[in-house]
């Protein structure tokens, strides 16, 4: 659907990225703070403490081994729910945002009306914590899927890779442009390249204050603060489906 009208989803797309970031570094802060070292997100730092936790035989290892394959597991979901929606003649970025703002919810209820999580093993903590894997795989997905061109909100090294390639497009069609005496082509390179420079540090930006404000929020709010990143996501899936509506 959006690659058949390539406009209709043009003014959300412009804050979509920057905000998926957000709440992906936001969870993350939360998950890593509540949930004693997990990263809900950057998946790759699970994969760091859960070797390290291994080698400690650490029991908390088991949350992070887990959450590892829930968010492979949500992912193939994903993949799987927005081609079957496609085939069905209904545009699937509304209802992927919905997962996501579903599966973020209920990782912040069993944290904030269940019991107390005392420790890396604890399994509500555990149970927790899937759900938040399962949400970002779920964004991972939909990223990757729905919105061409932009990079991926929740993977951050690969983004400062982006961005350092993306830096030295811009000063190579920067060059090009002054030397082509401003000529038609080479200004239309330098804008893209430039639009797509602008668009990494965008993502990455998002992801960097969003993991500041969850720390924050987590300090001085408390679990509840979580709510934020569930709002955020409903309100960008309300968002789509009314576009989606309009079109």
């Amino acid at each position: 659907m959006a690659e058949a009208h390539p406009h209709r989803h043009e003014p959300l797309q412009k804050t979509m990225p920057m905000l998926l970031s957000f709440v992906a570094g936001y969870v993350d802060s939360y998950t890593y703070l509540a949930l004693f070292g997990l990263f809900a997100a950057q998946v790759t730092g699970s994969f760091v403490i859960a070797g390290a936790e291994l080698v400690r035989h650490d029991s908390g290892v088991v949350g992070k081994l887990l959450a590892i394959v829930v968010f492979i597991v949500a992912a193939a979901i994903t993949a799987a729910l927005i081609g079957l929606s496609r085939e069905a003649g209904r545009a699937p970025m509304p209802w992927m945002l919905a997962l996501e703002a579903g599966l973020l919810a209920a990782f912040v209820a069993i944290i904030l009306f269940g019991p107390d999580v005392k420790g890396a093993a604890d399994w509500h903590g555990i149970v927790a914590g899937l759900f938040a894997a399962s949400a970002m795989g779920t964004q991972s997905v939909l990223v990757r899927l729905l919105m061409k061109g932009i990079p991926q909100t929740n993977v951050m090294t690969g983004n400062m890779t982006q961005l350092g390639i993306a830096l030295t497009d811009i000063i190579i069609a920067r060059r090009r442009f002054a030397r082509s005496s401003h000529d038609a082509a080479a200004a239309r390179h330098y804008h893209a390249v430039r639009d797509q420079l602008l668009v990494v540090l965008s993502v990455a930006v998002g992801f960097l204050v969003g993991a500041a404000a969850g720390a924050i929020a987590f300090v001085t709010i408390g679990i509840s603060g979580a709510l934020l990143a569930v709002a955020i996501v409903v309100a960008l899936a309300l968002s789509a489906l009314v576009r989606e509506d309009e079109a």
